[in-house]
């Protein structure tokens, strides 16, 4: 089989679910058989490859031809249907947290760990975006060297937080920075601003974002990495950005890097003194990595500036190419 036949997009409205369909469409032109579902049909419609998708209500019955199931929902839906539509035959391709740490479900990035993904009958989740962006390069780095510690700083974009973020930003913006919230997304005013606070904070001081780029980028690499994060919310619309500093078990040069890096399946090298900036990601299917550099103080050490389409290869894209994964089960296209 080169291409699906029934393709289910749960959460088709928001952006993530709609980025899906445009990268679905792009992928695989010609998918005639794609139903667009969300909590609330009521009416509303989406685009799908030049042609107008009605909005349907989520339902076991609107899922139960389907062969191919992207849940790009609440992690309450993807707990009543991803695992009932895997039962069923089809692949699900999860874009909620509701399963990622679930030992019995595997966390893909196709380029790193693509074999664990099987033809159908599975559910399969798919990362965090700024997981997603950070594991490819430490793939490449863990080919050749064992990594012994790991610091993140992002830069997340306020689309990661959906649309509303996006309402909040433009409507601070037109309000001319005055300092005022004008929505419900952010706490503090994100135009103009910049947010220590990825989701919510625990007792111990870390954001969910912060724990989920801990323990999601240790599943998906198999190893552990003693990795802590600060993630930072930057009024930017589309395009996550990372400051990585990883800490190896020996000395290595930067140019050896980033021939490992460009040997690496879906990343880009930006060369000095170019570097990659998220207006330039957006739209890109592409892990962009620059700024590759030794640490002034540590023999082993090094840093690297990472760049990716949030909605793209963050999310949808990724979510495609589990399902190309599982067609042709071969390396898949970046």
């Amino acid at each position: 089989m080169t291409r699906p036949s029934r393709v289910a997009v749960v959460g088709a409205t928001g952006l993530v679910g709609q980025t899906l369909l445009t990268v679905l469409g792009e992928r695989f032109p010609g998918l005639e058989h794609v139903r667009a579902l969300a909590e609330c049909g009521g009416g509303r419609t989406v685009q799908f490859a030049g042609r107008t998708l009605p909005v349907e209500a989520i339902s076991e019955e609107a899922l139960a031809e389907a062969d191919v199931v992207f849940l790009a929902a609440t992690s309450a839906v993807s707990e009543r249907f991803g695992p009932w539509a895997a039962a069923r035959g089809a692949l699900v391709v999860d874009k909620s947290s509701r399963f990622r740490m679930d030992p019995e479900v595997p966390l893909v990035v196709p380029e790193v760990n693509g074999h664990l993904i099987q033809r159908g009958g599975q559910l399969v989740a798919s990362p965090n975006c700024s997981t997603i962006a950070l594991v490819l390069p430490l793939h490449a780095l863990l080919r050749h060297r064992r990594v012994t510690r790991v610091l993140v700083s992002t830069y997340q974009a306020v689309s990661g937080t959906g649309r509303e973020a996006l309402m909040q930003l433009e409507a601070e913006m037109a309000d001319g920075l005055g300092g005022e919230v004008r929505g419900t997304a952010y706490p503090k005013p994100i135009a103009g601003n910049v947010l220590a606070q990825c989701d919510h904070l625990d007792d111990a001081g870390y954001t969910l974002e912060e724990w989920k780029l801990t323990r999601e980028s240790e599943k998906i690499l198999g190893t552990r990495l003693r990795l802590s994060a600060t993630a930072v919310r930057v009024p930017v619309r589309i395009g996550h950005a990372e400051a990585v500093y990883v800490e190896l078990d020996r000395p290595v040069d930067p140019e050896a890097v980033r021939d490992w890096l460009r040997a690496t399946p879906g990343i880009v090298v930006v060369e000095d003194p170019d570097y990659p900036t998220p207006r330039e990601a957006a739209g890109s299917d592409a892990v962009y990595v620059g700024r590759v550099r030794r640490d002034l103080h540590e023999p082993t050490g090094l840093h690297l500036f990472i760049v990716a389409d949030n909605l793209r290869k963050g999310a949808a894209t990724n979510a495609v190419q589990i399902l190309e994964q599982s067609l042709f089960g071969e390396s898949v296209r970046s």
